[in-house]
């Protein structure tokens, strides 16, 4: 083999540029798919849940909720279906943050998010562009945000008029406000 097959430009993360991009030159070719080092120290892993809760009304079932998802590992939970009224943010006596936004009508739909109380100081804004799409945005670093974005999708059998207005409200809620990072999650009704 000539020397020039075995020239390569050096890998984000590689030995020839130490300290920069995944693992400190750790040789490997890491780079810019590592982003768990570009976030900071602070915030190594983001777990993200979704589910149809079928119905939070009361306070009660709030309680119910966070005893049953204190058993997980989670970090921020988009929730579908919750059927309580108005829109508000509360924190819990837990700690954690609570959002919730009221379904068309008071006895189905609705989205919501619960934040864990590691994170609330970190949440920059949440609202919601309609009653089945909602959002978040976290400060992961002083430089970067994540947008979460949650979705109580119809399903097939929905008129496709329905299905459209869906797709609108999640494109307003992508453009609401600039982020680094957008993840959609979503549960069907």
């Amino acid at each position: 083999m000539n020397n020039y097959t075995n020239r390569r430009p050096p890998v984000p993360g590689g030995p020839a540029i130490p300290g920069y991009g995944g693992d400190h030159g750790n040789g490997g070719a890491g780079g810019a798919k590592n982003l768990r080092w570009r976030f900071g120290c602070h915030l190594r892993r983001l777990d993200l849940a979704t589910f149809n809760a079928r119905t939070l009304r009361t306070d009660e079932k709030i309680l119910e909720q966070e005893e049953e998802i204190d058993k997980l590992r989670w970090n921020i939970i988009g929730l579908s279906e919750v059927r309580r009224e108005g829109e508000d943010t509360v924190i819990l006596e837990s700690g954690n943050l609570f959002y919730h936004r009221e379904g068309d009508h008071l006895s189905q739909g609705g989205v919501e998010f619960i934040v864990h109380k590691s994170l609330v100081k970190n949440v920059v804004k949440i609202g919601s562009v309609s009653t089945r799409v909602a959002y978040l945005i976290l400060r992961i670093t002083k430089r970067y945000s994540l947008k979460i974005i949650q979705v109580y999708a119809p399903t097939s059998a929905h008129p496709d008029e329905e299905v459209e207005e869906i797709n609108v409200d999640i494109s307003r809620a992508m453009h609401s406000s600039k982020t680094h990072y957008t993840v959609l999650t979503s549960t069907q009704n």
